[in-house]
């Protein structure tokens, strides 16, 4: 075994040499020019966020290894009516990536100080997979800074038994052997990154090579395989506030991609069992991102939702 550590130490040097480019942040964004960029310091790291529109504010808050971009269909949508702020999460985007943690507790506390920054008292929460859990799990240990929930594809409590997806259960399978999961994250090409991406779409030729080129772009940013190795390692701490589920009393949209491979529409189901004021609508010929796949039936949908609550 400590020969195996050894060889796979070097490796993991090797390959993270390759994921070390700098995080530079860009003026402008490819995919909306029309926003301009802002950060916001929360302790002792800075965000990357945008905002559009006035009214009432909402967050949207993407999922694991994502960025703001998954939301480039509902921010000018949204903003219409609605103070729309989208944010990489620390460890993502063009957000910092300080060796910490990541926790669920640590993107909860993320989020919070983000709203606490620019100076929100509450809003409406949208978030998609893992964006979903940090949502939900703000609503129990913060619900007064939570006015609704939209929940898309959410990631559940017991996130590791309930993921379907072939690449995220892999790792699950290597989960335990020392380095290697960190040593897979590390080096996935532009390939492996595509394969991802078209696992979270019902058609898979829906992923233009764009997308792809800006998804690895952000995955060889310095400092985001440790981001993702330790919240894929922490994944299960989510299952602490399980018990808490059933107390969220806010009104919660469930919006399911019916095709999703990663967290199929029983978990939507499971969700609307547990929380009182929710209501389920499953999105069809969509998979884990129907916002992005099928924003054309999604968007009136969230709209529907925040007029009648």
């Amino acid at each position: 075994m400590s020969n195996f550590r050894w060889i796979a130490s070097i490796l993991l040097m090797l390959f993270l040499w390759g994921c070390n480019d700098p995080l530079v942040r860009p003026y402008r964004l490819d995919w909306n020019p029309s926003i301009s960029p802002r950060t916001v310091q929360v302790r002792d790291y800075t965000l990357f966020y945008t905002v559009k529109g006035e009214g009432e504010p909402l967050i949207l808050i993407h999922g694991y290894g994502a960025g703001m971009w998954v939301w480039e269909k509902q921010i000018d949508v949204l903003s219409r009516f609605y103070r729309v702020y989208a944010l990489d999460l620390i460890g993502h985007g063009f957000s910092d990536r300080p060796e910490i943690d990541y926790t669920p507790d640590a993107y909860v506390q993320c989020l919070k100080g983000f709203m606490d920054e620019i100076g929100i008292e509450q809003a409406t929460l949208i978030g998609s997979s893992m964006g979903g859990e940090i949502a939900w799990v703000m609503a129990v240990v913060f619900p007064e800074r939570v006015k609704r929930l939209i929940l898309i594809n959410s990631a559940p409590p017991d996130v590791l038994r309930q993921v379907k997806n072939k690449s995220f259960r892999a790792l699950l399978v290597i989960k335990d052997i020392p380095l290697l999961p960190r040593l897979i994250l590390a080096c996935r090409a532009k390939r492996a990154i595509k394969w991802v991406l078209q696992e979270c779409v019902a058609d898979r030729k829906t992923i233009p090579p764009e997308v792809v080129d800006r998804q690895y772009h952000l995955s060889k940013i310095k400092g985001t395989t440790w981001a993702l190795y330790s919240t894929f390692k922490n994944a299960g701490k989510a299952s602490d506030y399980k018990v808490d589920l059933s107390r969220i009393d806010r009104p919660t949209l469930l919006l399911w991609g019916e095709r999703d491979l990663i967290f199929p529409p029983s978990v939507g189901e499971y969700f609307h069992r547990m929380i009182k004021k929710s209501t389920l609508i499953v999105v069809e010929d969509s998979g884990h991102i129907p916002m992005w796949e099928t924003p054309d039936t999604v968007n009136p949908v969230l709209f529907s939702f925040l007029k009648e609550n």
